[in-house]
């Protein structure tokens, strides 16, 4: 038990340096190690931080029966659980109070004198916007701009991304009307967010008029609709979404996890659970990833599947650009295939080019995958598609063959993504001879023409492509 006792003590000193941002980083990594295996952790990290946002919005403080955050039981369950409490002494409701309450109101006090925030205090800067009208009552704001709280801030045309001081990346998409809480929470009346979460910033809290959200180190999105109801997709990691109505929150939570998403309306009826939708944040999603704009059958997917084999991902309409990763750091120097551009293409003998160790790059795997066989079960005809991707940085080059895409699945592709299927085994992924694959002469943009043929066959078309981080 005194065991026990110390390592509640140490997690929520761990979480009130969180909410206090004294933090280092051995802490931040600590709890975010706590937090991924332990599910009580996560049931006392997200009631103090729950317990934090109702402080910093002056908002009724949770009651002890909404500690248990995680539950699945029916309203006349819960009755049920409360009426033998009434037959209880008055002895037992003080003993409750000093081993429980107490603890947490002294806790409480601390965490609020802390946190308040302090009136237009600076938490985040304005960062890229493209084709952005972004104001703060009349005045129209600029990249570079620094936020502040106790503001509330529109934006009317385009698509922006914000830099919370905590290093969360949020993306806004109009129109949208939102308020900055914190330098790590964020109120949404409007519109449509992305928030890519690192560990040091866990914790980031979303408020709608219909629900709560606290990552716990993940991807998501939020969309609000004008009547204030509200929907949350999770495309990587974990989020707990509480329950609210006439702007209070009731205690009901949702724990959602990848692929995962949730609608709440804020007016008691119930939650209705969804499956995780990326076209309804589309345009954030492609920003986040650098992605100017596509054309033709190309279809952007943040998300890679678990797997990702012949005939797991087929379609006779799209190729689909996946993204692998993103801001990675070359380990080692990486030979690639330098695409080439219009004028290099025709009759051009190919080329090979090395991108060095420590070069910062964005991965995508670009996939065609026809289906082999129609609705009636015959082979299907020929799949023929065509596109480009404009993307805002130099393509570096990119990796065209079996080889070299089995042997960079690992250092560069999704380590947790199987490439094949037990039924094809390890069958054909590079581009053939008669795709067309090229660049612009400013290397931003890549125009491809691939096919597929049909007769039953099983190979993909696939080619991994780095894309410089930077101008």
């Amino acid at each position: 038990m005194k065991s026990l006792q110390r390592k509640q003590r140490a997690l929520i000193k761990l979480i009130y340096e969180v909410q206090n941002e004294t933090a280092s980083s051995a802490q931040l990594k600590e709890l975010s190690e706590r937090l991924r295996g332990d599910v009580e952790a996560q049931k006392l990290y997200v009631f103090l931080m729950d317990m934090h946002a109702e402080l910093i919005l002056e908002e009724e403080f949770l009651i002890p029966e909404q500690w248990d955050l995680f539950s699945t039981q029916t309203e006349p369950e819960v009755t049920a659980r409360k009426l033998p409490r009434a037959q209880k002494s008055l002895s037992h409701y003080l003993l409750l109070t000093v081993c429980y309450v107490l603890p947490f109101t002294v806790l409480a006090y601390f965490t609020w004198y802390a946190v308040q925030p302090v009136p237009h205090t600076q938490v985040a800067v304005l960062g890229e916007m493209d084709h952005a009208i972004f104001t703060q009552g009349a005045e129209q704001l600029a990249s570079e701009t620094d936020l502040f709280t106790g503001h509330t801030y529109q934006l009317q045309q385009g698509i922006v991304r914000l830099l919370m001081n905590s290093g969360v990346e949020v993306v806004l998409e109009s129109p949208a009307a939102f308020e900055l809480l914190h330098q790590n929470s964020i109120r949404l009346y409007s519109g449509s967010l992305a928030a890519e979460v690192n560990t040091a910033a866990v914790g980031f809290v979303v408020e709608t008029p219909s629900q709560r959200v606290v990552d716990l180190g993940t991807r998501f999105g939020v969309h609000v609709e004008q009547d204030g109801s509200s929907e949350t997709h999770v495309f990587q990691g974990k989020v707990v979404c509480s329950e609210k109505q006439n702007q209070q929150t009731k205690g009901n939570t949702h724990l959602l996890t990848a692929g995962q998403a949730i609608q709440l309306k804020g007016d008691g009826s119930p939650a209705v659970s969804l499956e995780t939708d990326e076209s309804r944040f589309s345009r954030a999603l492609r920003f986040q990833a650098q992605i100017e704009t596509l054309e033709g059958a190309i279809e952007y997917r943040q998300e890679l599947p678990v797997r990702l084999g012949a005939g797991d991902c087929c379609s006779s309409q799209h190729l689909v650009l996946f993204q692998e990763q993103k801001n990675l750091i070359l380990q080692e120097d990486v030979t690639v295939w330098k695409i080439p551009t219009g004028d290099e293409a025709a009759g051009s003998l190919e080329q090979r080019q090395t991108i060095p160790e420590g070069t910062k790059v964005n991965v995508f795997l670009l996939h065609l995958d026809g289906p082999h066989k129609d609705a009636a079960g015959k082979d299907h005809p020929r799949v023929a598609v065509n596109g480009t991707i404009h993307f805002r940085n130099p393509v570096l080059g990119g990796l065209k063959t079996d080889p070299d895409l089995y042997d960079t699945d690992q250092s560069l592709g999704r380590p947790d993504t199987e490439y094949d299927n037990q039924e094809f085994g390890r069958s054909g992924r590079g581009i053939d001879r008669g795709d067309t694959t090229e660049l612009s002469s400013s290397g931003k943009q890549l125009h491809v023409a691939w096919s597929q043929r049909g007769g039953g066959g099983i190979g993909r078309d696939q080619i991994r492509i780095l894309v410089s981080t930077e101008e």
